[in-house]
Parts: structure tokens; sequence; C-alpha cells
């Protein structure tokens, strides 16, 4: 397909994203990775009745004269910290001290803190009427057994990482991640420890787009630099294509006479499906396919790589990662500063998002282009710009969403 419209190009990578299988880790590695499987509650947690403070554990009835001034004085028969249980039985007319944490003895129904209290060693005076289970933490009023806790595709942070541990869970599943091969093309390009010299450009793409798919999960290597030549560069696509789940690479794919990354990838028995998106920065572009398996051919303009990769390929990126919500939020947002930028097809502008008096504003760098990355430090939102909507006024609201 020539030339394709951002939409469709979002959805037709969307249907070629596929789930690269899963695995085991440990709740210590569990963090960022994404669940494979819902996480379901096997037991109560807490699994016993227990005090949420320190105090005494009793009989409620055992209080139905405290009120009006007057008391009751209890026995206390046992002291038991967090940890420990009391082998002794509440009976009527006594009490177990407790601390946080400790479970309920048996016998008693109701608990009472410390400060409402007047005691000794041997006795406590309680002075309110209390009801059954009055400062009781029950067990399963964290965690329910049976619960589902947390559904699969959702990447692990660090309360997921205490649910699944309170639970007693050692090995969680989760998906794999995606091997992502980036390739560099182009003779212009030299390595970032190279002074280049007049004319050729140091390789930032291949570590800014290193990052930004390490971002959604994915696990990048730099499969090897390529010469323009059809041939080198369908060598390294297919080695590339047989470590990895997804390929990547940058430069090679306008219109000139060096622009040899379509023809390498047709070589190499990529389908492409997509050479084109009516977007701008990012237009240049080549999407294939091969047994399954994407390889996106972005520009070698820096900003234009990355905008196409966070705008166009994000999505697909989420879902190969296993992550269930892949799509982007579309909110709108107030522009602090204008728009002035149109053209034919969508324009992306990225910028500043931020939440000022319970209203979502986007602040625009006041310079943007395909070369331009100096403009991206520190934004964390893009907004859509359709074809014929610029000039878009300062105060005036854009749909666009969060990185």
């Amino acid at each position: 397909m020539e030339r394709a419209q951002f939409r469709e190009a979002e959805l037709l990578l969307l249907k070629y994203a596929k789930l690269v299988g899963s695995e085991t880790v440990s709740v210590q590695d569990l963090f960022f990775r994404v669940l494979s499987e819902d996480i379901v509650a096997a037991e109560n947690v807490p699994h016993f009745d227990r005090s949420p403070y320190d105090g005494y554990a009793f009989r409620s009835q055992d209080t139905g004269g405290a009120k009006d001034g007057k008391t009751v004085t209890l026995k206390v028969i046992d002291n038991i910290r967090a940890g420990q249980t009391s082998k002794k039985k509440v009976e009527s007319g006594s009490a177990v001290r407790l601390m946080t944490g400790a479970p309920l003895p048996e016998g008693a129904d109701a608990i009472c803190r410390y400060e409402d209290t007047d005691f000794t060693d041997e006795t406590v005076t309680i002075k309110n009427e209390y009801s059954p289970g009055q400062n009781v933490i029950r067990a399963g009023e964290s965690i329910k057994k049976g619960a589902l806790l947390v559904k699969k595709g959702v990447r692990a942070d660090a309360a997921i990482a205490g649910i699944v541990s309170s639970l007693g869970l050692t090995d969680i599943p989760v998906y794999k991640r995606p091997k992502a091969a980036l390739i560099s093309t182009g003779e212009e390009v030299v390595d970032i420890d190279v002074k280049p010299p007049v004319g050729m450009i140091r390789n930032s793409n291949r570590y800014s787009l290193f990052a930004a798919l390490c971002s959604i999960g994915f696990d990048p290597f730099f499969a090897g630099h390529a010469k323009d030549d059809t041939k080198e560069i369908a060598d390294m696509i297919l080695s590339a294509g047989e470590k990895s789940d997804i390929i990547v690479s940058t430069g090679g794919v306008s219109a000139g006479d060096f622009d040899l990354v379509p023809d390498a990838m047709k070589e190499a028995g990529y389908e492409i499906f997509i050479k084109g998106v009516e977007i701008k920065p990012g237009m240049a572009c080549a999407y294939g396919v091969k047994e399954g398996k994407l390889m996106l051919a972005l520009s070698g303009n820096p900003a234009s790589s990355l905008t196409n990769l966070q705008c166009i390929c994000l999505p697909a990126l989420k879902k190969i990662a296993g992550l269930s919500d892949f799509e982007h939020r579309m909110i709108k947002m107030e522009l602090k500063n204008g728009i002035y930028k149109g053209g034919k097809g969508t324009r992306f502008i990225r910028g500043i998002f931020s939440v000022e008096d319970g209203k979502a504003f986007f602040d625009p760098p006041k310079e943007q282009g395909n070369v331009m990355m100096g403009s991206a430090a520190s934004c964390n939102a893009y907004v859509c710009v359709p074809e014929g909507r610029s000039p878009i006024e300062p105060g005036e609201t854009a749909e666009g969403f969060l990185l």
C-alpha cells in the first residue's frame, strides 16, 4: 500500500502485531514485566483475625455495663505480640493484652486501644461498651480468597509485587521481552564517539530508538550498520531476523538514489504492506512482515524516526509486549502556545503535558521539524493536528495523547 493515513497505518500494524510467548520470573524480577495470566487470590490475606493496634482483646458481652461513667475491670491472662498466638482462651471476666498485628485470641470478639483504658500488669479497666467484631481486622479483609486481583496484560509495579508476595507466589507468569534488532543504514552516519566530518552525522537514532524500545518493555540490540548497498542491507536484515522478534531500521526509505531499504526488505523476503504515512514529521517509512514478524523501516532523520515510532508504531509495539492497554488514549488539552504548522496529512506536535487547577494543558516548543531533536527533551505528549486544522491559537484545545 502506498502512503497510508496515520490511523489506517496504526490499525494495519496492530493487525500484524503478535505476542512472543511467556515465561516465569521471580517476584524480585517482576517489576516492569507484563503479566501473562490473571492473578487470582488462592487464600485470604490476612489468613487470621488480628488486631489493628496495641490494646486488649476480650468478650464484647463483658463490656455491657461500661457506660454513663461506669467501667468494667477484666483480668489480664496473657500478653502477646505480632507473630505469637495465645495458648489461653478468653472467658468471662478476662482479657489478653496484644500488640499490633497479633492474632485475636480464642474466645475474644472485640479489641480496644491501650489509650482508651486504665490498666495495670494484672488488670484492664474498660470505659465503653463494645460490639462483636469491633476493632478486629478479619481474615481476608485485605485480600479475599478467589478475588481477581490483577488482569493479564498489566505491567507490574511495586503494588503488584506486594500483592503476589503477600499471597506467597514465587514464580509469576509474564510475557517474554520481545527482542528488537536495530539496524542503521547510510554512509553519511558515524558512531557517537567519532567527530563527524562535514557532511556526516552521528548515529543518534541508534540510541534514541534503543531507549524508546526499552521504555515499552522490549529487549533491543544493535544488529549493525549497513552501507548503501541493497545486498548488504538485505543480508543484515536476514541475519537480524533470525535473532529477533522485530526489526527496526533507520535511513534509506525516501525516494532518493540511495534509499535502498524497501528493495532490501523485499530481497530478504518481507512483504511491504505500507510505504509512507501521511504524517509530518515521519512520513518516510516502510512497514513489512515476514513469517509473522514485523520490520519497521523508519526515516534517517532523528525527529522523524522517533515521531513515527511513538505516534504510529507505539500501539503495535505495546501489543507485541503483551500490554492489554495498547491503544493511544486521546485527551483534549488546552494549548499554552499556538500551533501554526499545518500542511498535507496529520502533523504531530510534541510538547509538555501538565494539569493546572484541574485542567489539562499542552505546551508545544517554539521550534519543531524533521531533524530538530533539541525540542524533544522533557516532552511527554503529542497533539495531532489534522489536515486543515492549523493554526490553533493559544487557549484553544487540541486532541492528543501522553507517552
